[in-house]
């Protein structure tokens, strides 16, 4: 495939290199003929909308030759395991976030720690709410901060957490799951209830990295392609996984091959989630 630069070069990079590809505009035209060689080798290709924030993904279907049996096991998971599955991933994200406050050096994150004794099978005492509600006060203290207003960290914010469900929704297809099928996610018009399930432990990891590229900056501020462009810098990233270093985009597919593993055995230790490197 080839690329033009912005002093008007160009370059190749064979499809097989890539893992994603980002539409950051709309004066491009993708060929069907690219589009099924993209999807063939299993790239995620991601677009945007008018404000520059992903809103289409075209995702492969056709690359994991076992789609029928891991169906199956979606359909045939009991509730019991279902829940079990969710409040794994509920204590994950909030060890996440108390890790997050704590390289901050937020008090705070004591106070989530002492939470994940508390959360039981579902999470029916919206242990994951309280915990936000504690971490979002916390998180941007020298700002007012208030999630899902229309500023700029939210827009940080929301543009890498596209950016990491979209790879979920990636990696989910290509090795046979339906991503409709959540295991707490269910609304009815989402068709990614399964990629919001299992993105909760990664939030974690795109807010330390928005924090940190924010800095002393606006909250009143646009979103710029700089902007843009470092947040696209999340997916490749290290991490560590069991006690192997990942960029997040390998460390995603990682924790899609767990879920079936951990939905088998229905044991939820099996479902494996990265850390981010010890500093």
């Amino acid at each position: 495939m080839e690329f033009k630069d912005e002093i008007g070069g160009s370059f190749r990079v064979p499809l097989e290199d890539l893992s994603y590809l980002i539409l950051d505009t709309f004066e491009v035209t993708l060929s069907a003929r690219l589009l099924s060689g993209l999807s063939a080798h299993s790239v995620l290709v991601l677009g945007v909308d008018a404000t520059h924030l992903p809103s289409w993904i075209s995702l492969p279907w056709t690359t994991f030759h076992k789609h029928g049996p891991v169906l199956e096991l979606q359909l045939n998971s009991s509730q019991p395991t279902r829940k079990q599955l969710w409040a794994f991933i509920v204590q994950k994200k909030v060890a996440a976030q108390a890790d997050t406050l704590a390289l901050f050096n937020r008090p705070e994150a004591s106070f989530l720690r002492a939470m994940l004794n508390q959360i039981r099978s579902g999470d029916p005492d919206n242990i994951e709410a309280r915990a936000a509600r504690t971490y979002w006060s916390a998180l941007f203290i020298e700002r007012e901060f208030i999630r899902h207003a229309d500023d700029l960290p939210n827009a940080m914010l929301n543009y890498g957490y596209s950016l990491v469900r979209s790879a979920l929704a990636r990696y989910l297809c290509a090795y046979g799951f339906i991503p409709q099928l959540g295991l707490h996610h269910a609304g009815a018009s989402n068709a990614f209830n399964l990629a919001d399930d299992l993105i909760e432990p990664y939030r974690p990891l795109v807010d330390e990295h928005v924090a940190r590229l924010l800095g002393g900056q606006s909250s009143s501020d646009s979103l710029t392609k700089d902007h843009r462009r470092a947040l696209t810098q999340l997916l490749e990233s290290d991490v560590v996984l069991e006690d192997e270093v990942y960029n997040l985009m390998g460390a995603i597919e990682v924790t899609v091959q767990s879920l079936k593993n951990a939905m088998v055995n229905k044991n939820p230790a099996r479902l494996l989630f990265p850390q981010r490197l010890p500093s």
